[in-house]
């Protein structure tokens, strides 16, 4: 879903650029304010989790591959505006290091996968009274949370796309919105799978009115939970097909077809896990810097 540069107009693409920036900046100074020493933490962590689980695609229908999001799952644990930053960074750091998703175009990114998902997954969420329930209730709207929140966000791109006069608005909706209702199904799993065995585990993190701070168990447990998706790429390999954006854009004869697959672990492949792996470094040492910032703040008089 991440669009490249060079298919949305100027007008289009600054004017998200403008909107997401002053999100982010709007964000910034909420986090600041009412950071505790609960949600520094969880932002690392599950920011290099959603990044690590945003790299691992899967075949679904007409011959596409999706990835999962993460946006409500974010939203819901740690917040809106902390998990819109912790969205943000993960998005630049996959535009800079994996040239997933145009530069110019990393307003619409950050506002069509971060803001969209993490705020339609929030209000969905709570709507359905997700916070006040357990079990089947909980998961329900776990669910329909990420669900919900992958179809608004496919329905954001295909608009501005037809905005722009790159696609017919009837064909970018209808493309968009029929993958990514399928695709939404593994992301509403996911959300709603990691609610509940959080929900089981450690019902404090639901809990954002508690200050929790992660033990070394905490942080061992995280680091493999994140290596995870990582180990499976690497066995396997990613799905080669192209995304239902690449499909869209290639029928519409906006692009070349997409090139044949590659054979597991040549040498772009090695390339490809050494730039995922430094893009991941930043974005856990950005962490834990700011883990250290608000450390030493806190320890002021």
């Amino acid at each position: 879903m991440h669009i490249p540069d060079g298919f949305l107009s100027n007008r289009i693409a600054l004017s998200l650029d403008v909107c997401s920036g002053a999100a982010i900046a709007y964000a910034a100074r909420r986090v600041k304010l009412e950071a505790s020493m609960r949600v520094v933490p969880m932002m690392g962590v599950l920011g290099a989790f959603v990044f690590a689980a945003q790299m691992l695609n899967f075949p679904v229908l007409g011959g596409t591959s999706g990835h999962l999001v993460g946006g409500a799952l974010l939203a819901i644990l740690l917040g809106p505006m902390a998990a819109l930053l912790t969205m943000a960074t993960v998005i630049i750091a996959q535009a800079l290091f994996l040239q997933d998703g145009g530069l110019i175009a990393l307003g619409a990114n950050i506002f069509n996968i971060g803001a969209t998902t993490v705020f339609a997954g929030y209000a969905v969420f709570h709507l359905l009274g997700g916070s006040r329930s357990h079990g089947r209730g909980l998961g329900f709207a776990a669910f329909a949370a990420g669900w919900i929140s992958m179809i608004l966000s496919a329905a954001g791109c295909a608009l501005q796309l037809a905005l722009s006069g790159a696609i017919p608005l009837r064909i970018g909706m209808l493309a968009m919105g029929g993958y990514h209702a399928v695709i939404g199904i593994a992301e509403g799993g996911l959300t709603a799978g990691v609610l509940l065995f959080l929900a089981r585990v450690r019902p404090d993190l639901l809990e954002n009115r508690r200050q929790v701070r992660l033990g070394p168990a905490d942080w061992i447990g995280a680091c493999l939970f994140v290596a995870l998706p990582f180990l499976i790429l690497v066995l396997t390999g990613g799905s080669e097909l192209p995304d239902p954006l690449e499909k869209i854009l290639g029928a519409a004869g906006l692009q070349g077809a997409p090139a044949e697959a590659a054979k597991l672990l040549t040498p772009e492949r090695y390339r490809e896990y050494f730039l995922a792996t430094a893009a991941l470094v930043v974005v856990i040492g950005a962490a834990f810097l700011a883990i250290r910032l608000v450390q030493s703040r806190k320890g002021r008089p």
